[in-house]
């Protein structure tokens, strides 16, 4: 038995799996309608998108339910646990709770904040920074593949910040039979998505890291400040990696109503995708 908060993250997880079958079944229909209508960026994609909407909110609803359920079926409805001092908690002085009436460890707020203007700034420069590497890398393999076919199959490897956001080495390299059965195309294309994401989980470790060493500067208090200001600092660095290529894609590096540009932008999204699911 662990408790409540494993027992809910898995109930969680058993709620949100079922209710992707859903997703996963309207997703395959659409999947099936673009390949046979050879046109991924598909007049049924709009629909779709749509219909996520609403199965998010109702997935968030029927857990709400699910989980009120869950709380009364286990005893566990209304109930609020009184969290005590971490251990490792350093106060500077005691002073009386004006709720306990007794003498507890208390540590001046202005310290905490004083310590947070140096765990912010590291937090959101690594994030940035990480930020940064991304976009080149996405930019550097669009012209990368785009002088792949235009130089007669040589490949020719740069580094540049020039590159990102722009437009044509995007369209430079047609989607057509050729290209897609050319598996030097796909090596450069899940090529860069497959290294990145091998190199992700290790910066994941060293920000994890970081983050518990600037939390324990910050010494809070309770359990729950704790782990809440943990998440804020990883939250922010783990959005940008795990979801760059899409907004890259759909407001930089094509950011058009071309169709043709926006089909190179889903085929990019999805062997990202395919990419962070299953090599890495």
């Amino acid at each position: 038995y662990y408790g409540e908060k494993v027992a809910f993250y898995f109930a969680w997880l058993q709620h949100c799996s079922f209710h992707l079958l859903y997703l996963s079944f309207v997703g395959a229909i659409v999947f099936i309608c673009q390949l046979s209508s050879g046109n991924w960026d598909h007049p049924l994609r709009p629909f779709f998108s749509i219909f996520v909407m609403i199965w998010s909110f109702v997935v968030m609803v029927t857990w709400r339910r699910r989980s009120n359920f869950l709380a009364y079926q286990w005893g566990t409805l209304d109930y609020q646990e009184e969290e005590i001092a971490r251990p490792e908690f350093k106060g500077t002085e005691y002073r009386v709770c004006p709720i306990t009436n007794t003498y507890v460890m208390y540590y001046p707020p202005w310290k905490r904040w004083l310590k947070m203007c140096v765990s912010i700034p590291l937090t959101v420069g690594f994030t940035i920074v990480t930020l940064l590497g991304i976009l080149i890398l996405y930019g550097n393999r669009d012209v990368m593949l785009a002088q792949y076919f235009a130089t007669g199959h040589s490949y020719h490897i740069s580094v540049s910040m020039d590159v990102i956001g722009q437009t044509a080495p995007i369209l430079a390299v047609e989607l057509n039979k050729e290209h897609l059965r050319d598996p030097d195309f796909w090596i450069i294309i899940i090529g860069f998505p497959t290294a990145l994401g091998l190199i992700l989980p290790l910066l994941n470790f060293c920000l994890r890291k970081v983050s518990l060493w600037l939390n324990e500067l910050e010494n809070h208090r309770t359990e729950a400040e704790y782990r809440t200001h943990f998440i804020i600092k990883v939250f922010a660095f783990r959005f940008v990696c795990y979801f760059a290529a899409l907004y890259y894609y759909s407001f930089i590096g094509v950011g058009t109503t071309d169709p043709q540009a926006t089909e190179h932008g889903i085929v990019r999204v999805a062997s990202t995708l395919f990419t962070y699911i299953t090599i890495a």
